[in-house]
């Protein structure tokens, strides 16, 4: 069963393999952290904060590049069955494998992600069907512009606020008041931050 989780990166991101679906994973990959360490035959380019190893992997090679520090690690080699041997040896050693061409390999599958700013929502369909995840993401990121500024006008009352019933009492009698609505529509974030913590300090008067 897949479980969907926010995953905390500490530690190094190991990619095995150099064509376009390993470039790919890089870019993703780097917007949440810059340890990221490429094994491959092939250069790449442009790619700022990655350590590139050339290198043609063999078996014998896996446990030279995945250490106790690796918190992931992701196999894009056209060789399935080194993709399968990477992620044999990631399995015995506990540490989260992303092979990109087999679900089913996989402990680890990467959503569709629609990004603004800190609001993030990944869409997956379990590897069972990446483009219908990516034609819902696009969907989506035309509507997440808005929803981002939800997230600035909420979050620092949701930091004053004590308890779930508190938080989820005040937090949807400002999302749910419609002239609100209608300033984040604008895009008048200032006055709908102002109307919000007039509705937080109503609240603390009682």
């Amino acid at each position: 069963m897949r479980i969907p989780v926010v995953l905390n990166i500490g530690d190094e991101v190991v990619i095995f393999g150099g064509g376009q679906v390993a470039l790919r994973k890089i870019k993703y990959l780097s917007k949440f952290t810059k340890n990221i360490s490429v094994i491959s035959k092939d250069v790449f380019s442009s790619l700022d904060h990655v350590k590139i190893i050339i290198k043609s992997i063999n078996i014998q090679d896996i446990p030279k590049y995945i250490s106790k520090n690796t918190a992931l690690v992701v196999t894009a080699l056209s060789d399935s069955d080194m993709n399968h041997a990477i992620a044999k040896w990631c399995y015995n050693h506990n540490i989260l494998v992303n092979v990109v061409d087999n679900a089913e390999q996989s402990t680890i599958l990467f959503p569709a992600l629609s990004q603004k700013n800190d609001l993030n929502i990944s869409i997956s369909t379990s590897g069972k069907c990446p483009f219908l995840a990516r034609k819902i993401r696009e969907e989506i990121d035309l509507e997440i512009e808005e929803k981002s500024r939800w997230l600035k006008v909420l979050s620092p009352i949701r930091e004053k606020l004590v308890g779930v019933e508190e938080k989820n009492n005040i937090l949807s009698n400002i999302y749910n008041n419609p002239e609100f609505k209608k300033m984040i529509k604008k895009g008048d974030i200032k006055n709908a931050k102002k109307g919000a913590w007039e509705v937080y300090n109503v609240h603390r008067k009682h």
